[in-house]
């Protein structure tokens, strides 16, 4: 095609842009140079790192578990949730006391191949890799997002961290080049390597919970050699035993996975033909196609891509073209694919599933109990009743969420119905008896005796999306109806964080997804001693509540405890340092050739028994995405009759 320097020289121009425009929309693959059989996906936030310590957000969680493994897991089918041993050979042998756990570690089990080894060839995990996690995870200057799951819990590590802060500070102080992780050769006595294989933890006291911490991100295997290679960048350059290894990582686009090639074998559970690994409810996994690939190895794909698309209708149309493999679908869409609670007729036919499950979480108003106007009880008191939680169910979360009757949510021992004095049954405001409270408070009607003005708060907002913006806005419209006016700060996660930990603001809007499927979990977030900058954001302090804190905190599973844990979320619901909001509904939509998944936000563990039906989703997803060309063969007349015209008028 060649073009003059006339008027022509323009047209030809646009003939080239009509040409591709026609070449992309007879493109209907999105990943047109992709071989073999890859997972997609996408999250709604960028993970802030893959460093085990520090894998504390949704984000990072989700990402690192697909690279990582500890010494025990989640089962993926089992509900309720079920640990197994996973590095571990098995599961542990436990002291008569509770106070001692021996593990026995896999022989034979291989880091990834990576270039931070000899010839870049991966070496055999030991019982001494597991030693140098757990104190750098220990080490206070690796920062970890998790220490609270430790703190005060193993024999001689608390002592052994202070340590190391002194001599961290010491050479610090001596401005001379210093290994950051200063002093971490020196033993911890609740730390104990028996031989290359066995691993024993010593505790201070009974920890019910202390396996359930051993199946979270934080303490994964991950070998020195890379720590030491990679540095700072050692955050995103992850290095573990998992079925996925990175290929390709940039924190704001995506990542790329392969499979391990050196991964050892293991299968999808069969518990049809062996008994020894059937669970409660194994059969009607089974009935729902969950076991189609049991007994074969793991991963059951050649590679997974997560792309990171935050925002709600570019990831919804994603998924809709049939680009990724499953989704939640965002809040404005769920009305059009779930009418009713129930998928609609287009979803139907095209072979969707959708899973529900309430999410193992709280929503929840934190107030700064520390802070001067914070403190009078009664003001929380008629905060917590002006919020009409009914209408944020059904507005801001489109029917997807239920009203949390409780701190803990249902489900999980401790749970109780309608044990909040300072909620409706129905979960709509309570107006009069704000007002009652607003005076008991000595502010009669929102009026702040000191200015003869409408009381001023502060809320701090979590970021400045749609979503944020809607709830501060309906918060700010609730308050107004006491008389109190709203000052709003923008700020993102991590500003908020860090004004917290400083115990610098009055009211946020905050969320807690259990780590773990215990009420310990949550109430841990009022415990006194946790007052920020630990994880007792809203600095609430109650000696019953931390006596019976305590009390539970050695007693395993069983009445008793759940006793306990009602008597703690009675007081927080008395108290209000937190107004508790909802419990939200997770509805998980696959595509029809999505095989193997059984939702969970629990945890992440499960994405590696995901299967896809290569040759089905190809099909689907060109039929689902037959170009329209009628409208370029309109503009490529357009274009004629211009060229026609431009000819005209330069003869």
């Amino acid at each position: 095609m060649t073009c003059s320097r006339t008027a022509r020289g323009v047209w030809c121009r646009v003939r080239w842009l009509l040409l591709i425009l026609v070449l992309v929309a007879c493109q209907t693959n999105p990943y047109p140079r992709e071989s073999g059989t890859i997972i997609h996906g996408s999250l709604r936030l960028l993970p802030k790192s893959f460093d085990p310590p520090i894998v504390g957000d949704e984000g990072s969680g989700k990402v690192a578990s697909q690279v990582y493994e500890g010494l025990l897991g989640y089962h993926p089918y089992a509900r309720p949730y079920q640990l197994m041993p996973v590095l571990a050979e098995a599961m542990p042998e436990v002291s008569d006391d509770g106070l001692s756990y021996t593990f026995r570690l896999r022989k034979g089990v291989v880091f990834q191949d990576d270039e931070c080894f000899d010839g870049g060839k991966g070496r055999e995990v030991t019982a001494h890799d597991l030693l140098y996690v757990l104190k750098r995870f220990a080490h206070p200057e690796t920062r970890s997002t998790g220490w609270w799951l430790f703190d005060g819990k193993i024999r001689g590590l608390n002592d052994w961290r202070e340590a190391r802060r002194a001599d961290a500070l010491q050479v610090a102080e001596s401005k001379s080049p210093y290994d950051p992780l200063v002093g971490l050769d020196a033993p911890v006595e609740g730390f104990e390597v028996v031989d290359d294989y066995t691993f024993t933890f010593h505790l201070k006291q009974p920890y019910p919970q202390f396996l359930w911490t051993l199946a979270m991100s934080y303490t994964s295997l991950y070998p020195h050699e890379a720590v030491t290679r990679y540095g700072e960048t050692f955050g995103s350059h992850p290095v573990g035993t998992g079925p996925f290894r990175v290929r390709e990582f940039n924190p704001v686009y995506r990542v790329v996975y392969e499979a391990n090639p050196t991964y050892r074998d293991v299968t999808v559970p069969d518990p049809e033909r062996d008994p020894s690994v059937r669970w409660d409810g194994w059969e009607a996994d089974r009935d729902a196609g969950f076991l189609k690939h049991a007994g074969k190895k793991i991963p059951l794909v050649d590679g997974m891509e997560i792309r990171f698309i935050l925002e709600d209708q570019p990831r919804w149309l994603y998924f809709a073209n049939g680009h990724t493999d499953w989704l939640n679908p965002p809040k404005d869409n769920v009305r059009d694919a779930l009418p009713n609670g129930e998928l609609s007729d287009e979803l139907k036919e095209r072979g969707l599933m959708v899973q529900r499950v309430t999410e193992l979480g709280t929503v929840y108003l934190a107030m700064n109990t520390n802070d001067p106007l914070f403190q009078n009880v009664d003001l929380r008191r008629a905060v917590a009743l002006a919020i009409d939680h009914g209408w944020t169910v059904e507005n801001l979360y489109g029917g997807q969420a239920i009203i949390a009757k409780s701190l803990i949510p249902p489900g999980v021992a401790g749970f109780e119905e309608d044990a909040h004095p300072y909620k409706t049954p129905s979960g709509t405001s309570d107006l009069e008896r704000a007002r009652e409270y607003m005076t008991k408070a000595g502010y009669p009607g929102g009026i702040d005796p000191e200015t003869g003005k409408a009381l001023r708060i502060v809320y701090d907002n979590t970021g400045s999306g749609v979503t944020q913006r809607m709830f501060a806005s309906r918060f700010t419209d609730e308050m107004r109806r006491l008389g109190i006016e709203v000052d709003l700060i923008v700020n993102t996660f991590p500003q908020l964080t860090k004004k917290m930990r400083k115990q610098n603001y009055q009211v946020t809007g905050l969320a807690w997804g259990f780590d773990y499927p215990d009420a310990q979990n949550i109430l841990q977030l009022l415990y006194g001693p946790n007052e920020s900058p630990g994880i007792n954001g809203t600095n609430f302090s109650d000696p019953q509540f931390d006596a019976l804190y305590e009390e539970a905190m050695v007693l395993a599973d069983g009445p008793e405890r759940t006793r306990l844990y009602e008597g703690m979320a009675r007081i927080v619901a008395e108290q209000v340092p937190m107004v508790t909001r909802t419990h939200r509904i997770r509805q998980n939509l696959q595509q029809p050739w999505v095989e193997g998944y059984k939702f969970t936000e629990v945890h992440y563990q499960n994405w590696r028994y995901m299967a896809v039906n290569r040759p089905m989703r190809d099909a689907l997803v060109e039929d689902w995405n037959q170009p329209t060309r009628w409208p370029l063969f309109a503009l490529l007349g357009i274009v004629v009759l211009g060229l026609a015209f431009t000819y005209r008028e330069a003869s």
